[in-house]
């Protein structure tokens, strides 16, 4: 059964969050990159599964072939750069929210110093 099934269709982007009483800035970030991460896998993990039956149903690809693919070198060097670029792209909100934290945290000891 699929959303469009039921007559609703999948947000594209999640709702934003009410603020939690005595959260950060960064536990904010986090919770609202898990939100949208598990909306995007959901969406994405519906679209293979999708992808794969009508596949499996047109007879261009035997059922299990994707569970046993083993990709070459050179797929598994760009899955490998991919999975580096997204992590990347997915954690740096949170690790600059970390710096700043840090460096709002350091300011003060650094002004005593001087």
């Amino acid at each position: 059964m699929t959303s469009q099934s039921l007559g609703k269709s999948l947000p594209r982007t999640p709702n934003r969050l009410d603020a939690i009483d005595g959260s950060r800035p960064m536990d904010e970030q986090l919770l609202a990159m898990i939100v949208g991460l598990t909306s995007e896998v959901t969406v994405m993990r519906a679209r293979l599964d999708a992808a794969e039956r009508l596949l499996a149903a047109s007879g261009a690809l035997p059922g299990g072939a994707i569970d046993a693919f083993e990709p070459d070198v050179e797929a598994a060097a760009q899955r490998e750069a991919l999975r580096k670029a997204t992590l990347e792209k997915v954690f740096r909100p949170l690790r600059e929210a970390a710096e700043a934290e840090l460096a709002a945290i350091n300011a003060p000891v650094e002004e005593t110093l001087s």
